[in-house]
């Protein structure tokens, strides 16, 4: 215990999405021999089953992070074991809270860990929503220059957030690719296409539902959405409403073999991101991939167009041409496919795992 490091893992809400996922692996990939970890949320954590490792588990009794703040400094401070410890917050609310109130614990090191884009914070749903991310925004550029580490899933993400802190922001991939997968003989002659993420405002999945509506070809594409979410039944009642018969929603299925193996074609439709495991995954499959130009992580997955192709955010009639000419023209986004999947050795597990420990033990 004398020569490891004690390592806080904080997500408040801890659900089946990608944050969860690429938060697992870096847990499970963290060296043992250096590092014992406890992963904190105020809900059950559902993130329990993607763990492969010991760990302690501890769930904070709050039913808001701002309230649950006590509890941690109380659980760090009475942990005596350990002369060096990390905590590695991961959301921009709670990112903020950790900053003001966990700074002046002695011998505790603060990772930011920020998984979505900044542009998140400008996409407003509501006046209330509105105002929350304009004081979130501020904060963070007041805030986050105090973490001893800061750290983004993407590039694009890490320079855009540089500047607007003003302060160094490293960038490390989410570990999200296991090799090319066999894809199973077609059952049909449609043209399988597939989304795969929450049904919210930010996956924006009825701006696909939308280019379907108004797409020539439409009846040649057998349409599956896979997620779970509060707009399940909003989208539901837009494809019953415009007769999308082709379309079905799909939820809570997270065998990715059930998923992307019969799948010939990968539509997304984000208004922003981190960094969309889903892209990497459908590549591993070799689908195609048509995305809207959402920021970040999806260019430097799609090699910036020469592996996929791009459509702006919202513009369905843009991406209903897109859906026409893939029917008509199948070869070059097959082409595309080809080189998105020969270059996504960037994205190995065991690289990106290298990397971060790395990462770690220069902060010990």
């Amino acid at each position: 215990m004398k020569n490891k490091t004690k390592i806080y893992f904080f997500h408040p809400y801890s659900g089946y999405g990608g944050a969860d996922l690429s938060i697992s692996r870096l847990i499970n990939g963290i060296d043992e021999k250096n590092f014992n970890i406890d992963f904190l949320s105020l809900n059950k954590a559902k993130i329990i089953k993607k763990i492969n490792r010991k760990i302690r588990f501890k769930k904070i009794s709050s039913q808001r992070t701002l309230f649950a703040f006590k509890q941690i400094i109380n659980l760090i401070e009475n942990d005596k074991r350990y002369k060096k410890k990390i905590f590695i917050s991961n959301q921009y609310f709670a990112n903020i809270l950790t900053l003001i109130f966990l700074r002046k614990i002695q011998n505790l090191k603060i990772v930011i860990f920020e998984r979505n884009h900044l542009s998140e914070l400008s996409n407003y749903f509501g006046l209330k929503d509105f105002f929350k991310k304009k004081i979130i925004k501020l904060l963070i550029k007041n805030n986050y220059k105090k973490a001893n580490l800061i750290l983004t899933n993407s590039k694009e993400s890490a320079e855009d957030l540089k500047r607007f802190v003003n302060a160094n922001v490293l960038s490390i991939y989410n570990p999200c690719f296991f090799g090319l997968k066999k894809k199973k003989n077609k059952i049909n002659k449609k043209i399988n296409l597939i989304n795969v993420g929450r049904f919210e405002n930010q996956k924006n999945q009825i701006t696909i539902l939308n280019a379907l509506k108004i797409c020539r070809y439409r009846e040649e594409f057998q349409v599956k959405l896979f997620g779970y979410g509060s707009k399940y039944f909003f989208l539901k009642r837009y494809i019953e409403k415009h007769n999308l018969t082709n379309v079905r929603l799909i939820q809570n299925i997270f065998d990715k073999e059930k998923i992307y193996a019969y799948a010939d074609l990968y539509v997304g439709s984000s208004l922003f991101e981190g960094f969309p495991n889903v892209y990497v995954e459908a590549a591993s499959y070799r689908l195609p991939i048509i995305s809207s130009n959402f920021k970040s992580g999806s260019k430097e997955i799609l090699l910036n167009g020469k592996g996929g192709t791009f459509f702006p955010i919202k513009d369905y009639k843009c991406l209903a041409k897109i859906l026409d000419d893939f029917y008509l023209s199948k070869k070059k986004y097959l082409a595309k496919e080809i080189i998105c999947s020969k270059n996504l050795k960037r994205f190995s597990n065991t690289k990106i795992l290298g990397n971060f420990n790395k990462i770690l033990k220069k902060l010990t």
